[in-house]
């Protein structure tokens, strides 16, 4: 059984390629490009969490926060100016901030 030092390891590696990859893409497409990503993971991720027999008010989180990866990605591409309305938002997005707001660039 993976210790819980081994998931968030994974987990960290897992939103620092997927972020490092959005923010590649969005430097180099338009913004046409950020609706087709996210219908394609909304698709993706019901067939998995159904699959999984996630209920949908998780399947709606996990899709909620994969679009905050997304959002993320872009406002560190420069793409977007700000992520969302909520002034917190998942810990993935403050680190993506700190590390690549307007002083951090």
């Amino acid at each position: 059984m993976p210790t819980l030092g081994e998931i968030e390891g994974k987990l960290l590696v897992s939103e620092v390629v997927a972020t490092s990859c959005l923010r590649h893409l969005f430097a180099h497409t338009n913004d046409a490009v950020v609706p087709a990503i996210k219908r394609r993971i909304r698709r993706s991720l019901e067939t998995r969490c159904q699959a999984e027999k996630l209920c949908h008010d998780d399947t709606e989180a996990a899709v909620e926060y994969a679009f905050q990866l997304v959002e993320a990605a872009a406002e560190a591409a420069g793409r977007k100016r700000t992520v969302s309305s909520k002034p917190g938002g998942c810990e993935t997005i403050r680190r993506l901030r700190e590390m690549h707001g307007p002083s951090g660039r």
